[in-house]
């Protein structure tokens, strides 16, 4: 039970009541999913132990059936998911009064400490309480008619949010047991140019079927987003073993529980005999940048960085290959016209085609008409990233795509 219930001199019985209701009961939690990778998030949650009758995917999210145990280790282990929500309740309601009647009924206390102030967060469609101010003026009320105390939050490490969405006047309300997005994994200090994010990085390779027993190219890393995914997966790291969590602040959050299931993730890691992930980019500073992050973060054995174009690099240079040779090209602003970013795929498909012969590829093109220069068989699957529309294609160079065989033809 959190510490600082401890403090306060909670009683033997609430403690039980926090247990009973929140702690050892199996409840519904929704992780968030950038569309198109809900089936990465499904096979994580199956490895973690949830079975897969209690898994159920929707467009954005994957609803899964576990207690708060199985909370806390999707948290720390699960690379795919953006967040975490834990649902509280659903219920009909068509107007402020009836609104806030409701979410008082609900025993926030087991839930949140005492004088917690938590953000609300609405989405509302086809509801008659349709306004998000007035929406989340009625929970904010109840919530504190529930939580007597301070107006302030007793612990600013552990921000909590309430998220309250409204579809045809069902009311679902959710609290987040995340906090800040699961993307952030706590190895990166600075902000990189137009990053990946690693929760991307991270399903792109899954997609792909990166398999850690083969090299990883990546030689455009930039700030090395995805040699970084690749090579906590090649180690087996838990991808949120160096951060907090929102749940650590609730009542229910045991500190023995936790460090047990942190030290059980601890040892899963494994030693990479020989750096099976190779990243490389022509940018000396994100280089240096990259090699700081790989030696602090304890992942040398299974990463190394080059300087290095592009378009130097073959896949012949690498040893046990062929691998998977993983490029996420400069896009948007970072390349300039619509002509200049069409040229550069260009020129990274004809590369492949020349000097990956029998690699796999995980490419992200930035417009759906450049799918045509591609030289091989593919397939796809949309993504967005930072408000764009992508694609992600995979493919193995020397398999033949239907547009290839056509000129051929054509040529012959």
């Amino acid at each position: 039970m959190n510490d600082s219930r401890k403090e306060t001199g909670v009683s033997d019985a609430f403690a039980k009541r926090v247990r009973r209701h929140v702690g050892g009961r199996a409840r519904d939690y929704y992780a968030i999913v950038s569309p198109g990778f809900e089936g990465c998030t499904r096979q994580e949650l199956i490895a973690l132990g949830i079975d897969e009758s209690d898994i159920r995917i929707s467009t954005g999210g994957v609803t899964f059936r576990g207690r708060f145990v199985d909370c806390q280790r999707a948290n720390l282990h699960l690379r795919t998911a953006t967040r975490i929500l834990m649902r509280i309740d659903s219920f009909t309601a068509t107007n402020p009064r009836q609104l806030e009647k409701r979410c008082a009924s609900i025993p926030w206390d087991l839930y949140l400490i005492e004088g917690t102030r938590p953000e609300i967060k609405v989405r509302s469609q086809r509801s008659r309480l349709y306004h998000s101010d007035v929406v989340a003026e009625a929970v904010r009320k109840a919530i504190a008619g529930c939580l007597p105390g301070s107006s302030q939050s007793p612990s600013t490490d552990f921000p909590q949010t309430v998220f309250v969405r409204l579809s045809d006047d069902r009311v679902t309300l959710s609290l987040d047991s995340s906090g800040a997005p699961l993307y952030k994994r706590g190895l990166k200090q600075g902000a990189a140019r137009a990053p990946l994010r690693e929760s991307l990085a991270a399903a792109m390779l899954m997609w792909a079927g990166y398999d850690s027993r083969r090299p990883l190219m990546d030689p455009m890393c930039g700030s090395g987003t995805v040699s970084l995914e690749a090579a906590m997966m090649a180690k087996g790291m838990a991808p949120g073993g160096l951060r907090n969590f929102a749940f650590m602040g609730w009542p229910a959050f045991g500190e023995r529980q936790w460090l047990f299931l942190k030290r059980e993730a601890e040892s899963d890691i494994k030693v990479v005999n020989r750096p099976p992930i190779h990243a490389s980019d022509l940018d000396a500073a994100a280089c240096k940048m990259l090699s700081g992050i790989i030696s602090d973060s304890g992942l040398s054995d299974a990463l190394t960085v080059t300087v290095k174009d592009f378009f130097d690099c073959e896949g012949d240079q690498v040893e046990d290959g062929p691998g998977l040779v993983a490029i996420n090209p400069p896009y948007g602003v970072r390349i300039g016209s619509a002509h200049q970013a069409a040229d550069l795929f260009q020129r990274i498909c004809r590369h492949l085609d020349a000097a990956f012969t029998g690699w796999d590829v995980a490419l992200i093109a930035p417009e759906r008409s450049f799918l045509q220069a591609v030289p091989f068989a593919f397939r796809q699957v949309p993504m967005r990233h930072g408000g764009l529309r992508l694609t992600l294609l995979s493919g193995t160079v020397g398999r033949q795509s239907p547009a290839g065989k056509r000129k051929r033809k054509r040529e012959m």
